[in-house]
């Protein structure tokens, strides 16, 4: 027995004539779901154009409230009610949200502090980089000078 989102209480899909249980999404049929692979193999723009042709002709959510998506009427559980809290949240219990914010600030020192060994190692490469640079320059100039001369 398959029950719908806006059917009332002992109302099947089979009773309202909806045929399936998402808020009474129809269903594509074989030559529509075909047509559209079909287009996709063939030439994508002719996937999207079933799909767009069945959207347009209002059957792409036959039975649901107009412009509304199928799961629009199903209620979403209380997350609250399985323990899930926001992480922004406190836990409720002191100690542990200091021990929480030691060990936030304690971590965001140290990625301070390797950002700080990152900035200190691109300057040295950097530095490298210059001298590695330099020395080639005084080699090309020096051998310059050795072949203006002979």
């Amino acid at each position: 027995m398959t029950y719908i989102a806006s059917a009332e209480p002992g109302e099947t899909a089979r009773s309202t004539g909806r045929s399936c249980k998402w808020g009474g999404l129809s269903r594509w049929s074989a030559w529509e779901i075909g047509a559209m692979v079909a287009g996709f193999v063939v030439f994508w723009p002719l996937g999207l154009l079933a799909i767009f042709a069945k959207w347009k002709f209002g059957q792409m959510w036959k039975g649901s409230a107009q412009g509304a998506a199928p799961w629009a009427g199903l209620a979403m559980p209380d997350l609250s009610t399985w323990g899930w809290q926001a992480a922004a949240a406190g836990s409720g219990n002191a100690a542990f949200d200091a021990y929480k914010r030691e060990q936030l600030k304690r971590l965001d020192e140290e990625r301070r502090r390797l950002d700080e060994e990152q900035r200190a190692f691109r300057d040295f490469l950097d530095r490298l980089r210059r001298a590695k640079d330099q020395d080639e320059f005084d080699r090309f100039m020096a051998e310059r000078r050795t072949t203006a001369t002979s």
